[in-house]
């Protein structure tokens, strides 16, 4: 059984987590896919990766 949140500040904090999920897992329109395209590192950066 899932008890109620007695903290508003809480339950507004999941409200927005719900919401942010449900953004992250909506499929994507076809701008965002080209905005999305995969870039090349700049090899200053590399180290950082491994």
């Amino acid at each position: 059984m899932v008890k109620p949140l007695a903290a508003p500040k809480q339950r507004e904090l999941y409200e927005q987590l719900a919401k942010f999920t449900d953004w992250m897992n909506r499929p994507k329109d076809a701008a965002e896919i080209q905005k999305d395209s995969k870039k090349a590192v700049p090899v200053s950066q590399l180290p950082m990766l491994f």
